[in-house]
């Protein structure tokens, strides 16, 4: 039997985009309505929209949206800027980030959880550039402020105070 809340949790208006079952996409989507993915996807999610991640859905890559309902395997974070509700069903590797935030019994989320902020995604990281000679003397190679002692504690300081736990 399928409960009313669950009927209108998974509901699609009319005009949004779905991708079934059999079908992968292979890069990102990017969308202003709401939709549903059934299929595979190898890329980021983005949609101003609810995006509803059913039960025979894999995406690997990040998701932003408005609202999200998850009943399938993702593989990224999650940046919604509403409500998020992850079902006992939806396995999710990678941090979530929302507003508001519903985890049933049973989820599986391997990575951070903040709810009560704004989410703020993380910069696309370019590719590493491999150096085929050595540095020349007087070169200096950047050094990312991660990198230091300093701005890691200041870090790890600032992930706590917006956890749940």
């Amino acid at each position: 039997m399928i409960s009313v809340r669950h009927f209108f949790r998974n509901i699609i208006v009319p005009g949004a985009f779905r991708i079934p079952k059999e079908v992968s996409v292979n890069g990102s989507i990017d969308a202003t309505i709401s939709g549903r993915i059934d299929g595979n996807v190898k890329g980021n999610v983005k949609t101003t929209g609810k995006l509803v991640v059913s039960e025979t859905a894999s995406i690997k890559g990040h998701i932003y949206a408005a609202d999200l309902v998850v009943h399938g395997k993702v593989y990224g974070d999650v940046y919604i800027s509403n409500k998020a509700h992850i079902s006992n069903k939806a396995f999710v590797k990678g941090d979530v980030n929302a507003i508001v935030l519903e985890l049933e019994e049973g989820a599986v989320v391997e990575g951070a959880i903040r709810k009560n902020v704004l989410p703020t995604p993380k910069p696309e990281t370019p590719p590493a550039v491999e150096q085929h000679h050595p540095p020349v003397t007087g070169e200096t190679l950047p050094v990312t402020a991660a990198a230091t002692p300093a701005a890691s504690a200041a870090n790890e300081e600032e992930e706590q105070t917006t956890s749940w736990f």
